[in-house]
């Protein structure tokens, strides 16, 4: 009978803390909106919904402060293939310029020395030129363009549904491993209960 009490401890409290690591996961969500608890009067509501927009100014404030900034997307601008790309489309940019300067009745013997002096003059001047502009850019400020709050504005406006699903995709297997931590706690600590039972009562 002992030994039936003893197996009975150690599955209740296996039980019951399964069921609590799994309640206190759920609550990190649930509920999305604030429920008011009869008699005792306080609002209930998910950890992550109730904390949602310093969860976000604080995600977009670390992206643009530790991860990506304007700076850092401006130098990539300034990379050897977009100085390139760039580099082309100037050319072609200032071609059609100085052609519609020029009467139409010359474009057909123009068009060929006015591309060739456009890029003789990107040939010697175009890093000079996108280098001084992407500084330009990063210096003054003209881009008046903030990663961070775009990403907290995101994080914000994203529907709760779909924030619980991609963060129980991301983290699925390690919170079971917190839910069956707690099963196995809960057995240990009914284990205990139970040998301190029989000792109390070898005792008496």
């Amino acid at each position: 009978m002992i030994f039936i009490n003893w197996i009975l401890l150690i599955t209740i409290g296996g039980l019951i803390g399964w069921l609590t690591n799994r309640l206190a996961i759920r609550l990190l969500f649930w509920p999305y909106d604030p429920i008011r608890i009869p008699v005792l009067g306080f609002l209930l509501q998910g950890l992550i919904p109730r904390r949602k927009s310093a969860l976000a100014h604080s995600v977009g404030t670390q992206i643009e402060k530790e991860l990506l900034s304007m700076e850092d997307i401006l130098q990539q601008f300034g990379s050897e293939k977009q100085k390139t790309e760039l580099t082309l489309f100037l050319r072609l940019y200032f071609n059609e310029i100085i052609l519609e300067k020029i009467p139409t009745v010359f474009h057909s013997f123009m068009k060929k020395p006015v591309d060739h002096l456009v890029h003789d003059l990107l040939e010697r001047e175009s890093d000079r030129l996108l280098n001084e502009i992407l500084e330009y850019l990063m210096e003054d400020g003209i881009v008046d363009f903030n990663i961070g709050t775009m990403v907290e504005e995101r994080i914000v406006s994203f529907p709760m549904e779909r924030l619980e699903e991609m963060i129980l995709a991301v983290a699925k297997r390690e919170l079971q491993h917190i839910e069956w931590i707690g099963g196995v706690l809960g057995m240990m600590i009914g284990f205990i209960q139970g040998a301190l039972f029989i000792i109390i009562e070898s005792m008496s």
